[in-house]
Formats: C-alpha cells, structure tokens, sequence
C-alpha cells in the first residue's frame, strides 16, 4: 500500500482555521487597491467601503465561489501533447522560480544570474524525469532593460524545453507579455488548454495591490491557471502562532479565489502557499525551517476541505551552501510536501531562502524528489510480489535468489529507485572515479544534460518570441 497522506491537523482543527478565516474575511475584510476591481465586487453583493477600499466577504459568497473551482484540469507541453492531469492525487514537481544569484559552475562563487544559465537551466530540465514543470529559475541580471528581466527568462526556458511553464510576477505588462509568449510558442489553443500556470499574490496582512488586481483579472479572463500564494511571515506580517500563521494565509488566498470565480466562474486556480517563519534573534525571513514543512501540510489539508488543487514551495532550504543543511532542510521540506498530497510543488534548484540557483542544486534537488516519491508509493503487496512458492522452493539455506525467474522478471520494474548521485560501492571503487561528493557528481551531470541540445523550436515561433521581446523592450 502507499504511504499514508500526512496530516498535522485533525478534521476539527481545519474547520476551526475554515471558520476563523471566515469570520476574518466577513467582519475584517481585506483591502483591495484597485479601484476597478472594488468595482466589480460591489457589482456582485460585495459590500465595499469605497473610502478604506475594504471588501468583505460573505460566508456565502465564498462557499460559491469555491464550488465553482476545477478539481483538476489537464496539462500539455510546448507541442501541444498531453503531459498530466493537475490534481489527479499525483504529485507534480516544478523547478524555479524567481531568483537573482547563480553559483557558477566553474568558479564555485555566488554572482549575479544571466539569460545564459536560464538556458541551460531549462536544457538540463528538459532531461530530467522528475521535474514535470519548468519554474522561471531566476530573474537574469544581464538584460539592457531590469523589467524585462522576466521575459527574457520566460523566452529562454520555452526555447531550451518541451515542459510546462510556471512564470510568476506583479507587473500586469510583463505578465501580458509572458503570456504572450506562451501563447506563441504553444501549438495548442492556450485558452482551452493548459500549457502555461501563473502566480499571483496578495501582500499581507490582507490586502492586494493595484497591479497585481489588474494582473489577476486579465490572467482569469484569458483563461491561463492561477496559483493564488499569499506569503504572510509568522510574526511580521502574520500572527507568530502557526495557528495564526495558517489562518492570515488561509484568509488571504480565500479572497484571492473567490475574485477569480467572481470575474469568471470556473476558473482554474490553486489553493497556494509559500510560507515563511521568522528567527527572531536576527530578522531573518525563513523558508527551510521545520516549522514552514509543517505548514505545508496543514496547507495541503485545508486545499482538501476546499475540494481545490494546491500548490507548496519546496524543496527549501536557509542556507548558502551545498551542504549538509541544506540536505536536510530540502529533503524534510520536499519529502513533507509530496506525502502530505500537495498538487504542485515549485523549487528545485533553488536555495539561500530562494535567492540563489544553480544546475548542481538542480541535479540534487530531482534527486530528492524522486526518493520522496518513491518513498511515498511504498509496498506494492501481491501473491507474486510476496513470492512464497519461490520461498518454499529455496527453503531454508538455500541458494538461488540470484539466479531465480522471479529476479529477473523484477529486475527491471520500478520497484527499486536507481539513484543518479548517490555512492554505492566499496571505498576502493568510489576511490578509483576521483573520490567525488554529491557535488561534484552533480555537477558532472549538470554538464553531460546541458551539452545535449534543446528541443527543436521552429522558425516561425522562434522568429515570434524575438518580435514580442521586441515590442516589450520599444
């Protein structure tokens, strides 16, 4: 049987946050700094204080809005072919997104991030079977024009890769322009089908941004998914009680979710959640800690009270180095995220409490989502697995196991997960192929998938990427 779904909340737990965030949403509200969207929800029975620009929400309304949401809607590469359904129970794994820094390759040093590692960021994705979506690894720091710097990103990854794009920003000219290019590269019809998912979200405590409105309301309306990903910090912005923390969050992206199905009913968007604690000793803003791994599960259980497909970050980790710490917070985290049931989960290859990437992180990064999936899948259990006519026959003392059928016929199955990086062997082996850590396999690996070439992108498309980077830039 598979690994039992984790939970940190018990079912009156959930109901208690639920009913917090309602009582919060209708006798708090949230303020929404955009005065056409206040229209809109004024429009719908929305009571609206024009003055503070506060919308409160109604039990009711969102109740309706959250039945009218997709449980799950099917993805399609850059060629238009299937690729999976969001929110069939499988875990998705996403790289990226939305760093500045690269650790490069050669010199082993933190510098700023160019358009060039996003390409051979997104070669190497494309050769890896446990990244199914291709995050915006960082945004390149190399660009004539800084808020272009997203959309050269977005061109270099649908260039370099096959895989869905997952793309994330507040600007609503940069978000068209994403857009834009997604729907020029894919061979699908963008509005029927899914090749492309954004982010959007609203700043805490409870409150949206002018822009970040306008973005919402033109991405629903096209009809491109949604992940609606508050990130409130436990005691900055949001209660310091996780308790708290989870109830600003579940409140936020509850506003968020009942917007979209008020500007288009049926909507595709994602109950998200990028939590983030805080070290009180020093300020620092944490992503890696244990305490935002526990929030990642409660956030999966309250996207399942809603019936919603949900979206974590993971895997995370605080610290600037490839190093121990970083195994530990990533693997926890990522671990955490694909066995508590999350939908999608956005982050492999990055670290430095999201600031930094690089394609040995990558590497390691697939490495530990494929043992977290593995490791979730747990026993399959049958007559044939158990094998006890073959134990039978051996008996006891017996020899045979090596050479039996029954081995050779399981030999090949995906029982067993054959590592990428891990060092098995004796000493004198690992020894004799240069006594290399993790790292350093990595980046051996990093090298082999980035010298193979992109997939092929025809002319014509290519030449329209090129035209709309063009008219983004005049």
């Amino acid at each position: 049987m598979k690994l039992n779904t984790l939970q940190v909340l018990s079912d009156s737990e959930v109901r208690q946050i639920h009913e917090a965030s309602l009582d919060i949403l209708a006798n708090c509200g949230v303020k929404i700094l955009n005065p056409r969207s206040l229209d809109l929800l004024a429009s719908k029975g929305l009571a609206v204080d024009l003055n503070t620009m506060v919308v409160r929400f109604t039990r009711t309304c969102v109740e309706e809005a959250l039945a009218k949401i997709p449980r799950q809607f099917d993805v399609f590469d850059r060629e238009g072919r299937f690729v999976f359904t969001l929110g069939d129970g499988t875990p998705r794994v996403a790289a990226g997104h939305n760093a500045v820094f690269w650790v490069d390759s050669e010199t082993g040093k933190t510098r700023p991030s160019t358009v060039a590692d996003v390409e051979m960021f997104a070669r190497i994705c494309d050769k890896l079977p446990h990244i199914d979506v291709l995050g915006i690894p960082v945004m390149p720091q190399d660009v004539a024009n800084p808020n272009s710097s997203l959309v050269y990103a977005v061109k270099a990854c649908i260039e370099n890769s096959t895989k869905p794009i997952y793309f994330s920003t507040d600007k609503p000219n940069v978000n068209r322009a994403c857009i834009e290019l997604l729907k020029a590269a894919f061979k699908g019809d963008l509005v029927s089908q899914v090749y492309g998912i954004g982010q959007l979200s609203p700043t805490s405590p409870l409150f949206w941004e002018e822009s970040v409105c306008e973005a919402l309301e033109e991405t629903v309306k096209i009809g491109i998914p949604l992940a609606i990903l508050p990130e409130p910090n436990a005691g900055v912005s949001a209660p310091y009680t996780l308790a708290g923390l989870l109830t600003i969050d579940n409140a936020e992206c509850l506003s968020g979710l009942v917007m979209s199905q008020l500007i288009k009913p049926g909507a595709k968007v994602l109950y998200a959640n990028s939590w983030t604690t805080t070290d009180m000793r020093t300020g620092a803003a944490l992503v890696g800690s244990v305490e935002t791994t526990i929030c990642r599960i409660a956030g999966a259980q309250l996207a399942r009270f809603y019936n919603v497909p949900c979206h974590t970050t993971a895997p995370n980790s605080d610290n600037h180095a490839h190093d121990e710490q970083n195994s530990w917070e990533k693997t926890l985290s990522q671990f955490c995220s694909i066995a508590a049931g999350n939908d999608l989960i956005v982050n492999c290859g990055m670290f430095a409490t999201g600031m930094t990437c690089s394609h040995e992180q990558l590497i390691m990064d697939e490495e530990i989502s494929a043992m977290s999936r593995r490791l979730v899948r747990g026993v399959e259990v049958t007559a044939d697995t158990i094998a006890v006519d073959l134990i039978k026959r051996i008996g006891p003392q017996g020899e045979g196991y090596l050479t039996a059928d029954h081995t050779f016929e399981h030999l090949h199955g995906d029982e067993y997960y054959m590592p990428r990086l891990a060092v098995r062997g004796p000493r004198a082996s690992w020894e004799a192929a240069g006594s290399k850590d993790t790292y350093e396999i990595a980046k051996d690996w990093a090298r082999k998938l980035a010298a193979e070439p992109a997939p092929a992108l025809d002319p014509e498309r290519k030449a329209r990427l090129e035209e709309i980077v063009r008219e983004f830039m005049s």
